[in-house]
């Protein structure tokens, strides 16, 4: 899968003339898979635990947020992966970076669900929202800094 990733990311930054780094691009298609896992968690989590698109949403968040990370470190910052203790710091800046993306997306997910009653449009709403934020804020903080940082430990 990894390497998939990656052949689809040079393809992207190739078809828009360098206009989206590969970094983007991969991390865009981690996205969307982590996308993937959201609506099965959500689906699954509605249908078993709770009715309460809130609770439901909150948990398929923090489930995605767990897939993405893993696979963005071993796929689109491959060249900066963060290894041993570093990996689980990196993990809880990233969940809190992602933090802010993941309550922007429940506010407006939650808003567009209490609207119109339709869960997986609310919620594929909410994602794109915090998207942007997440690559930009998690590429500068957590693989810039924490791999710099991790390298002048060894």
């Amino acid at each position: 899968m990894i390497k998939v990733i990656g052949q689809m990311s040079r393809l992207a930054n190739k078809m828009t003339f360098n206009l989206i780094p590969e970094s983007l691009a991969s991390f865009l298609i981690v996205g969307s898979l982590g996308v993937l896992v959201h609506l099965s968690v959500l689906k699954l989590t509605m249908a078993s635990v709770t009715h309460d698109f809130k609770y439901a949403n909150l948990a398929a968040m923090l489930v995605a947020a767990t897939f993405n990370y893993f696979l963005n470190n071993r796929s689109t910052f491959s060249d900066k992966a963060l290894v041993g203790r570093h990996i689980f710091l990196g993990y809880f800046c990233y969940v809190g970076i992602t933090a802010v993306g993941m309550a922007i997306s429940l506010f407006i997910s939650t808003r567009l669900y209490a609207a119109h009653g339709l869960a997986i449009p609310a919620a594929l709403c909410g994602i794109v929202v915090g998207s942007f934020w997440n690559y930009f804020m998690s590429y500068t903080i957590v693989w810039n800094f924490l791999f710099n940082h991790s390298k002048r430990h060894l």
